[in-house]
């Protein structure tokens, strides 16, 4: 008698068990929904905004013309008509962002340059941006700080000098001192007439206007 109860049992534990293991096949389990992102959204240098998305919830790269140099830390509005220029990276170990835009002529382009100079131990900014500095067609050293202006654009203090004038052409150079680090903004435009005029409003000149748009959409990278 004690034997038939004992079977019993266990039969009735098995049925149990292939019930239980036949429903759960015949139905699926219930599979947890990934934690919505956050609400919040950030906005790209030129206004746009961006929200979270993926299973970390970051921010979504900002779309173009925005531009992010990570190396930099910065993001910022490429003018309307540059594109990278690839065959300027490597070129030098300070350079470190290269656009340019076809010229009235194709051949040389307009260019706008970004490059970093680190600040050595027991060097001021100031030298830095003087040791970086020579101005053309002279091949000059910059001595002193004479032929500087600041500009300030977005909060950002810059200091900006005219490097060369020559046969249609301005190169101006804008310099942002930073921490640890000095990074100087580079515009070359072509096709300027009055070139040599000393009265030339060089920052009212078309690329470097959309330069100087560039350079207040300045903001640091997430």
């Amino acid at each position: 008698m004690k034997q038939l109860l004992a079977l019993a049992a266990i039969l009735l534990v098995v049925g149990i068990a292939g019930f239980l293991y036949r429903n759960a096949m015949e139905r699926p389990g219930i599979v947890p929904s990934p934690a919505a992102c956050t609400a919040d959204a950030r906005l790209c240098p030129d206004g746009t905004a961006v929200g979270r998305q993926g299973p970390s919830c970051e921010f979504a790269a900002c779309p173009p013309p925005n531009v992010e140099v990570p190396s930099l830390g910065l993001e910022f509005v490429v003018p309307e008509g540059y594109v990278a220029d690839e065959r300027a990276y490597g070129a030098e170990p300070t350079l470190v962002a290269a656009f340019v835009k076809p010229s009235l002529a194709g051949d040389p382009p307009h260019s706008i340059v970004i490059r970093r100079f680190p600040i050595p131990e027991g060097q001021t900014a100031e030298e830095v941006i003087l040791a970086n500095t020579r101005y053309q067609p002279a091949d000059m050293q910059a001595e002193d700080l004479s032929r500087f202006e600041p500009a300030i654009m977005n909060g950002k203090t810059f200091q900006r000098t005219v490097i060369e004038r020559f046969e249609a052409m301005v190169v101006s150079a804008y310099y942002l001192v930073r921490g640890n680090d000095v990074l100087r903004f580079e515009v070359t435009e072509h096709d300027v007439a009055g070139w040599t005029e000393p009265a030339l409003a060089i920052e009212k000149l078309p690329e470097h206007a959309a330069f100087l748009q560039m350079l207040s959409s300045l903001q640091a990278a997430p």
